[in-house]
């Protein structure tokens, strides 16, 4: 085997890079990197391994319709459920699992489900395909996530009478944005040109795109699945940019079995040394170090301070 397919194995083995990603680090073009490593995944011992190990991490976005209603005005309106006239749906949703380049999703236009008259009526389907994804996911990364996509898609389960799935992690990168830095706006398009200025941020969209779609106009349709699929390449930009600064992100290192010390915020075991630098509790002293993955600071585990050493400082405290 050759070096630089050893090395895009090691590497996607051992970080959730994207293949693009490797790719520009090994110097070769996208396609190369993408076709090997694709046909290397028919390796049934190497892919065991693999699953075993490696969290899933899913990225999504769900889009909904608006709710139509009858109410008096247009400011501060308490409208009552009887003003109701039509409630919200899932229009589309769109996925993929953190460092594929698969996009996965599904829209009330295309799902397949029950012969229906309106689009809106093929809703069941979409929510049973998102409900399959997310009950395969160690992890769920969504931007608003906690507040607004995770609500939404439990209030669809349940509403279908889907039950709970397989327990999951949630990280929400504008909970991460907000809680570390003082952006101007923590819009997740704002964030993504921030982070990345050589990038395009969010598609353009307007009111007029959701009434369409609403009214099954298809060319509306597809242009929010498009929108949606969109979000979720912004989404990972971001993600990716401020993960290291998540305080109280799941421990992915937890995920493997082997015995290498790993990065908690992304499993890799590329760890460098911090010279000179130590964490220091009153009573300890750790090493810093970190990773060269994703480029998180931790501590190591083990004291650097002799057993003498502690004794003394017990007994000054």
């Amino acid at each position: 085997m050759s070096s630089w397919k050893k090395k895009a194995i090691e590497m996607m083995v051992s970080s959730d890079k994207s293949w693009r990603t490797i790719a520009k680090e090994l110097g070769k073009p996208k396609s190369t990197i993408s076709d090997y490593l694709r046909k290397f995944k028919t390796d049934a011992t190497y892919m065991e391994e693999v699953e075993e190990n490696r969290p899933k991490i899913l990225l999504y976005d769900l889009e909904t319709s608006l709710i139509k209603s009858y109410h008096w005005g247009l400011w501060q309106q308490n409208i009552s459920i009887g003003a109701i006239i039509e409630d919200w749906y899932i229009i589309c949703w769109s996925a993929k699992w953190l460092g594929s380049d698969t996009m996965i999703n599904s829209s009330v236009h295309t799902a397949k489900g029950e012969p229906y008259t309106r689009t809106r009526d093929n809703e069941k389907a979409v929510v049973v395909a998102l409900w399959k994804l997310v009950d395969e996911a160690d992890i769920l990364i969504a931007y608003n996530g906690k507040k607004f996509d995770r609500k939404k898609m439990n209030a669809k389960f349940l509403e279908y009478g889907l039950p709970e799935p397989a327990p999951y992690k949630v990280i929400d990168p504008m909970l991460i944005c907000k809680g570390n830095f003082a952006l101007t706006s923590n819009k997740m398009d704002f964030v993504s040109k921030y982070v990345s200025s050589n990038e395009e941020g969010k598609l353009s969209t307007n009111l007029q795109l959701w009434i369409d779609a609403m009214n099954d106009d298809t060319i509306a349709l597809d242009r929010m699945q498009e929108y949606c699929d969109e979000d979720i390449n912004v989404l990972e930009r971001v993600y990716l940019a401020v993960r290291h600064w998540d305080k109280n992100a799941p421990n992915l290192a937890l995920h493997y079995d082997d015995n290498k010390v790993r990065c908690n915020s992304c499993g890799s075991d590329h760890l460098i040394p911090i010279p000179n630098r130590t964490f220091n509790t009153n009573l300890s002293k750790f090493e810093i170090v970190r990773c060269g993955n994703c480029q998180k600071v931790l501590r190591t585990r083990t004291s650097t301070l002799s057993k003498e050493k502690k004794q003394s400082l017990l007994m000054n405290a």
